[in-house]
């Protein structure tokens, strides 16, 4: 872990990122993140690629899901992590290299807009950006971290995450300074093919959503078709079809309890409400009040 950057927080925790500089990433093994900002930079794209990209835990695997269905034309949908589809953009350099690109793909990042393929502005090459209430993605997050050993993991408690959250983010930093550059380099690329997916409402009506993606893909699929992939893409259907088992991803992720090895918990909008108390409730959203004031999209809460 030497490579790692390591810190403590406030409460003696141990954190590592893989240190980009600009951005704090998950501390995944055999990435060279000196150079790792470069590379993806200058990674050559088709034009019919796609990446869909939002913070840690606001769906970015549900969507991608769709996504891969819709251009493929089919439900059958491979590993994200598999041996030939490794598709997630921000581990090249992983021994698992990104899926050639002699078809289109479907890329999964994080990162905020200007660190993404100098391609994707070249080339106009389609965003799916997600949001989902950070209330949440807190929650989500926390969830996540605490099953997995260090050095990807937290090993601090609930309370003590939160004030970490709020007062400066963990992988990818701030939350709340993500959802506000993503919005900011949005407007400043007005012509850019973005289509922007809210977790809340994919919860609410998930076959809209799916329609919204192929009319935005041009994928040109049948209703019966997107009607297939709502239910393969249901909570029940995805533990199953994305359960973490790849040699992979557990040699990564370290899971404390395998049986819990995978990307999708509960789903639900409103889980926050299990774990916020009242006096959290109240910070958070006087720093939201103060940190967002510009910020034009409104979240739904539950």
């Amino acid at each position: 872990m030497s490579d790692l950057l390591h810190l403590k927080d406030q409460f003696g925790n141990d954190r590592y990122f893989g240190d980009t500089g600009p951005v704090r990433m998950a501390a995944v093994p055999n990435v060279d993140f000196r150079t790792l900002l470069d590379t993806i930079s200058h990674l050559p794209l088709r034009q019919d690629d796609v990446i869909v990209v939002g913070y840690p835990k606001s769906g970015n695997n549900w969507i991608h899901h769709m996504v891969t269905m819709l251009k493929a034309g089919t439900t059958d949908l491979p590993p994200l992590f598999g041996e030939d589809s490794f598709q997630f953009l921000d581990a090249l350099g992983n021994k698992q290299w990104l899926t050639p690109p002699h078809n289109p793909r479907v890329l999964l990042s994080h990162l905020p807009f200007r660190f993404l393929p100098r391609d994707v502005t070249e080339k106009k090459v389609k965003v799916v950006y997600l949001t989902r209430n950070p209330k949440d993605v807190f929650v989500s997050l926390y969830c996540h971290l605490s099953n997995v050993n260090l050095p990807l993991g937290y090993e601090g408690s609930w309370s003590q995450f939160f004030t970490v959250m709020l007062e400066e983010g963990f992988w990818y930093g701030d939350v709340l300074e993500h959802l506000k550059d993503w919005q900011s380099e949005m407007d400043a690329h007005p012509h850019h093919p973005f289509l922007h997916c809210s977790y809340e409402d994919t919860s609410r009506d998930t076959l809209t959503q799916v329609e919204r993606l192929n009319e935005f893909l041009g994928t040109g699929r049948d209703r019966q078709l997107c009607q297939d992939i709502v239910r393969n893409c249901g909570m029940d259907s995805m533990k199953v079809t994305r359960r973490l088992k790849e040699e992979t991803v557990r040699e990564v992720f370290l899971w404390k309890d395998p049986s819990l090895s995978s990307f999708y918990r509960k789903g639900v909008v409103g889980d926050w409400k299990n774990w916020f108390t009242v006096a959290q409730n109240e910070q958070f959203d006087d720093v939201y009040k103060t940190k967002m004031a510009d910020y034009q999209y409104t979240f739904q809460y539950e």
